[in-house]
């Protein structure tokens, strides 16, 4: 009896024991799950976010979290296939988002990834293998979930972390606004309401719901291009004014027409106070000064690179249509009637030519010659880091010189659209020889905006540096930006002109280019653009 005794409590023991192990084990399986569904999916994201450099757009994605409630009650295979289309959706957002690109122009410009260096292929090859290993872990996590109370604890607790993450943003909004993000207008203008916004701690990532409305926003300014192609808009351009004020298109003066040289200069724009004139300083040296007149001014700009390059080269505000563009609506381009007068067309840009199929629409406007990447390689010239990784520019300009101090029968026409100087830049700025940052120009050392202002005064004094080389003939250079820096801290943004990018032209002093041509430009400009009123005459 004694026996019996003993034997049911190590029976009621053991049932107990185990009943405890169960509940401990079923605690750390609920425990683990929402852990995992509101932090560890995050993951992959946070190592591409620092291997890349995407902007902030928030720590923690609650679209993972609804995944996670989802998947309490859909079969494995169908979460695993929501959670990877989320992390994929999170990682184009971050993409687009960081280096202003539309979600058409990144997948068309996929092919350019080949052109990635080795490091980024390793990151970009781990950032996928983190992604299959935290799709792999979500199935095998919600074996753990048997009972009905460890799913009802998880929902409460994924449902209170979502909570809390847009509490806080909203928190974060109201503080810095004054008014709660419901009453705030849809813009995408960086002014007002939408720079306080900005200004405010981000939380919450909402990658789908940002995607989905920035493809209609594309779809709705796509629409917009092609009816502005169709209609053949015209739009002030620096090398319309450039070249009317040099009198090449009207054949103003005596002897041979001289080269030209449009640069487009990646994320230049209009910057507010004594920055301006910091940046253009390598202009106002002496030596350049007695060859050139310097005359200095502003054009309207809309959209990115791409449609800076178009209003530059055509004249057209057509945008990112110039990609797929008929020779009929381009016949009007300048490589088509410069060619026309006589001048070979030769484009440059040191990133691979599959990027925004530039080796296709540059011969479609008319450029003879085109380099790229892969050409300037083979003739030896070096890469350097930054948000895209290609050829230097400072020796794409010294590329540049040497080919215009040859002899040539038919003048030039090059255009050149700059790198090194794509957001988000490194800091600091990978320059053997950075222009010093200092407080008086309104820069603090190792910042963003340092490394900007340091890779666009590169480019700024290797052109200074090339004009005043040893050129064949004499030379119009016409130097513009494509469009504002596109800085993620609206603090930086407000700092530049969200309407309109500088540009200076170099005209020779011959008497080919007649001084009287400068006076013109005054004219010229009060309709199509801004000049600046200092301009350097004999």
């Amino acid at each position: 009896m004694g026996s019996q005794d003993s034997c049911s409590k190590r029976l009621i023991s053991l049932n107990l024991g185990s009943s405890e192990a169960s509940e401990t084990i079923d605690r750390i399986s609920w425990l683990a799950y929402a852990a995992f569904y509101a932090l560890i999916a995050n993951v992959p994201y946070w190592f591409a976010s620092y291997e890349f450099g995407f902007c902030h757009m928030g720590w923690f994605c609650i679209q993972y979290a609804a995944v996670g409630l989802l998947a309490l009650v859909v079969p494995r295979f169908a979460s695993a296939l929501l959670l990877s289309g989320v992390i994929a959706a999170d990682l184009l957002d971050g993409v687009c988002g960081s280096f202003s690109l539309p979600i058409r122009e990144a997948a068309a410009n996929v092919g350019a990834l080949r052109a990635f260096t080795i490091s980024r292929m390793i990151c970009s090859v781990l950032t996928l293998m983190l992604t299959l290993i935290v799709v792999s872990a979500a199935g095998r996590l919600s074996r753990g979930l048997h009972s009905r109370r460890s799913r009802l604890r998880v929902a409460m607790v994924l449902a209170a972390f979502t909570c809390f993450v847009v509490g806080a943003d909203v928190l974060s909004i109201r503080l810095a606004t004054g008014r709660l993000p419901v009453t705030l207008r849809s813009s995408t203008r960086t002014d007002g309401a939408d720079l306080r916004l900005g200004r405010a701690p981000r939380f919450a990532r909402i990658p789908v719901i940002r995607l989905v409305r920035s493809e209609i926003s594309d779809l709705r300014q796509s629409a917009d291009e092609k009816k502005v192609a169709a209609t053949a808009t015209s739009t002030p351009s620096a090398a319309e004014i450039g070249l009317r004020t040099a009198g090449v298109p009207s054949q103003i003066g005596t002897g041979e027409f001289p080269n030209v040289v449009l640069i487009v200069v990646e994320s230049w724009g209009s910057a507010n106070g004594v920055l301006k004139d910091a940046v253009v300083l390598p202009y106002s040296q002496s030596e350049l000064a007695d060859r050139y007149n310097v005359i200095q001014g502003t054009v309207p700009f809309n959209g990115a690179t791409v449609a800076g390059e178009a209003r530059e080269l055509c004249g057209r505000s057509m945008g990112y249509h110039i990609v797929n563009a008929t020779p009929v609506e381009t016949r009007s381009c300048l490589p088509m009637r410069l060619a026309a007068l006589g001048y070979y067309n030769i484009a440059l840009h040191g990133m691979t030519g599959n990027m925004f199929d530039r080796s296709k629409w540059y011969a479609t406007i008319g450029f003879q010659e085109r380099w790229f990447n892969e050409q300037f390689k083979q003739a030896g010239l070096p890469d350097c880091e930054g948000a895209f990784d290609g050829t230097c520019d400072a020796d794409v300009a010294a590329w540049i010189g040497r080919r215009l101090g040859q002899r040539s029968p038919r003048p030039y026409f090059v255009h050149w659209m700059t790198l090194n100087s794509h957001l988000p830049v490194f800091v600091p700025a990978p320059l053997s020889n950075p222009a010093p940052c200092l407080q008086t120009d309104s820069l603090t050392p190792n910042t963003p905006l340092c490394s900007w202002y340091q890779l666009i005064t590169n480019v700024h004094r290797s052109v200074a540096e090339l004009a005043t080389g040893n050129l064949a003939r004499p030379t119009v250079f016409i130097i513009v930006g494509d469009h504002a820096p596109p800085f993620a801290d609206p603090a930086l943004q407000e700092r530049f002109s969200q309407s309109d990018v500088p540009y200076v032209v170099l005209l020779p002093r011959t008497e080919q280019i007649p001084s009287r041509t400068v006076m013109a430009h005054i004219a010229l400009t009060s309709s199509t653009g801004s000049a600046k009123r200092s301009i350097q005459t004999p």
